[in-house]
């Protein structure tokens, strides 16, 4: 009878406790900004994509801003987090940029068709929010949306798949994706998708700025 008895009371206790640390690890909730990612808000609530991916039952990386997310809160992330988990988000975020370039190249030729957002045709927002929707990333599709969706990022510290803009007639008014070495991918109104140079001589006086939507 007393082993009983305390067997019931381990196994109470036990069931408090498994209460207790789910409702304290996994309470957090997220919801999805508009450039938002799975590694964006992994990185910023510091916990993994495979984490809350597991935690919301999501088999792809998709998501759409106004979706509510459940992240570990940061008892979880205290407990759980690996020690490396930064470098490994760094490395990540090159890694993934790369990826991005390796996609946005494959539209090399594509032409340039003004509202175009197809493989069919594009304008130069309507490339990069491809391209970037492809990853799981929505963007708006305006240069100018566009500037606003990632922390800026200063020229001398661009990594491949960060956004560049420029002003070729009021404003913000033309986006592209870095891919290293000076040179970012396009939709040219002329050309179509292309690979320009930064420093090219009708480029360089209309550059204004990039940001960081990898992150």
């Amino acid at each position: 009878m007393h082993f009983l008895k305390r067997a019931g009371v381990v196994a109470a206790s036990f069931c408090l406790a498994t209460l207790l640390w789910n409702g304290s690890a996994f309470a957090a909730e997220v919801t999805v900004k508009p450039g938002d990612s799975l590694w964006a808000i992994a990185n910023r609530t510091g916990t993994t994509v495979e984490a809350i991916k597991k935690l919301n039952n999501l088999s792809s990386d998709l998501i759409h801003p106004g979706n509510v997310l459940k992240v570990p809160d940061k008892i979880g992330n205290k407990s759980w987090r690996p020690a490396n988990a930064v470098q490994r988000v760094s490395r990540g975020e090159v890694d993934r940029g790369e990826a991005v370039v390796d996609y946005a190249k494959q539209f090399i030729g594509v032409p340039y068709r003004s509202g175009g957002t197809t493989p069919a045709g594009f304008d130069c927002s309507g490339y990069v929010s491809y391209v970037f929707k492809h990853f799981g990333i929505d963007l708006v599709h305006t240069a100018a949306g566009q500037y606003n969706a990632g922390p800026a990022v200063n020229k001398a510290n661009l990594q491949p798949g960060d956004l560049v803009f420029f002003n070729t007639g009021g404003g913000i008014s033309h986006s592209g994706i870095y891919v290293g070495n000076n040179q970012f991918i396009h939709a040219s109104t002329s050309q179509g998708v292309i690979i320009s140079s930064l420093e090219d001589s009708y480029w360089a006086p209309k550059y204004r700025g990039a940001n960081r939507i990898i992150r």
